[in-house]
């Protein structure tokens, strides 16, 4: 199986989010993600190997593998799993898989009391046992993260794959983009507080007005 680079600092098609980048995102406060970054990433799973962030005070930011690290954590906190579990999870299986970023370099499902892996197409349960469960009964709960054929992130839909809006390290070092585009979504936005139409955006960058109304709508539900 291929595996993702394990440099934390800036590299080429690994994107740069800042905490206020991956708040905006994930639709919580600053200071969640300051906590998560430090009491997780960098004190417990990057205890041995240095951490998972660069720069520091306000400039501090992660690469793309730790912001889909970040969507799991948030889902499975969400899903009602517990943060001492999520700690367990994330040590078992990067000793398994032997990476750094476990949650982004392999598909996770579950099923609201337990979590799985998925291993040469089958479902792990990451319980120290290695419980092998039936794909069919479970919903995969990460359906915005786009894998590779090697299930490894890509790619990160935050409002889901059927929407336009993207996450793409390889374009605008991540920031939130049309798809099939390299236009931002604050750029879209930036003209729109300046008072053109979704019209005008619309002709002006030569996509759907759809995807402008998209855009903008995603914004403003980010900026509340």
């Amino acid at each position: 199986m291929s595996t993702v680079s394990t440099n934390i600092r800036p590299s080429l098609g690994e994107g740069i989010f800042t905490t206020r980048d991956v708040a905006h995102i994930l639709g919580v406060p600053t200071s969640s993600v300051g906590r998560w970054l430090t009491e997780f990433w960098n004190k417990r799973f990057g205890s041995n190997c240095g951490g998972y962030s660069f720069g520091e005070g306000r400039g501090r930011a992660i690469n793309f593998y730790t912001l889909i690290e970040f969507i799991v954590f948030a889902k499975l906190r969400e899903n009602g799993i517990s943060a001492q579990k999520i700690q367990r999870y994330h040590n078992y299986v990067s000793e398994r898989l032997n990476t750094k970023f476990p949650f982004a370099e392999t598909k996770l499902q579950t099923d609201k009391r337990s979590v799985w892996y998925e291993n040469s197409d089958v479902l792990i349960k990451i319980d120290g046992k290695e419980q092998i469960a039936i794909r069919e009964i479970l919903e995969p709960f990460l359906n915005k993260i786009e894998y590779s054929e090697d299930k490894i992130a890509t790619r990160f839909f935050p409002l889901g794959k059927d929407h336009h809006i993207v996450i793409d390290p390889n374009h605008q070092f991540g920031q939130p983009t049309i798809l099939g585009t390299n236009i931002k979504v604050s750029t879209i936005y930036s003209l729109y507080l300046g008072n053109e139409t979704p019209e005008s955006i619309s002709s002006l960058y030569e996509i759907p007005v759809e995807q402008v109304k998209e855009a903008i709508d995603y914004s403003v539900k980010n900026a509340a």
